[in-house]
């Protein structure tokens, strides 16, 4: 189907949840769209473990839906939606979106705040946005992982600042949720939050390998080593089995 405010998108809809297939050479023209147009924009990285919590959870479906772009990341989307044989998704990789989309605003002379991360972290990144988009000027920035006391002073120094664009990394209350939260209080035009961007920019993360990211191995190594990997089998199980029951709802829906 079209795409609810982006008429040169498509957005599909995956066990109920909202994907958006945004063409790679599309992002710096989308950038420049969104930094023009009047309005919040936020977009989200769907991971597969997000997928399966918006299938859970109200709120964020609810959000997801009401999202400029959501940009599909993990393999098993892409497979889920071959399976059901969808309009061919496009995923993205945060990071690589991210910088993509950052050096179209740089050639507008667009603004920047950095929101996340702890002391050295953010730092890092500042130092990395000034030398890496020398034409995007960062109005500001603040660490995650902070008390509630101090989140009204810091909304007021993102409204003074007024930035094109919003980066959010990790130790945001509420994570992806928070900038949905916080409506018409957020100035900006766009909204983009990503722990994995933030990670790779602070250097706390390396970037995973082109064809790693294709075949959809980047995850594998953490998988491994995560102590609830088990419980990660009964999800997959049951995307799966999801996805079954609504392949054999289409197929009888077509023959009556």
């Amino acid at each position: 189907m079209d795409h609810p405010t982006v008429t040169s998108l498509q957005r599909i809809t995956l066990l109920k949840v909202p994907l958006d297939i945004v063409p790679d050479e599309q992002i710096p023209t989308i950038a420049r769209e969104f930094a023009e147009d009047g309005g919040h924009k936020n977009i989200v990285f769907l991971t597969y473990a997000k997928f399966m919590k918006a299938r859970r959870d109200a709120e964020f479906l609810a959000q997801l839906n009401r999202a400029t772009l959501v940009i599909p990341v993990s393999k098993s989307l892409e497979l889920g939606c071959r399976f059901l044989k969808l309009a061919a998704v496009v995923r993205h990789y945060p990071f690589d979106f991210a910088i993509k989309f950052l050096g179209a605003l740089e050639e507008k002379k667009r603004t920047i705040y950095l929101l996340g991360e702890h002391h050295d972290g953010i730092q890092t990144i500042a130092a990395n946005i000034r030398t890496s988009f020398p034409g995007l000027t960062l109005v500001g920035r603040h660490t995650g992982h902070y008390g509630r006391d101090k989140e009204e002073p810091i909304l007021q120094a993102i409204q003074k600042a007024t930035p094109t664009v919003l980066l959010v990394g990790s130790g945001v209350p509420g994570r992806e949720k928070w900038a949905f939260r916080q409506g018409s209080a957020l100035p900006v035009r766009i909204t983009l939050y990503s722990e994995d961007a933030f990670r790779i920019m602070a250097g706390r993360k390396s970037r995973p390998s082109k064809a790693a990211f294709r075949k959809g191995t980047y995850e594998l190594p953490r998988s491994l080593f995560n102590p609830l990997r088990m419980f990660q089998v009964f999800s997959y199980a049951e995307y799966g089995i999801s996805l079954l029951m609504r392949r054999l709802q289409r197929k009888k829906l077509n023959i009556n």
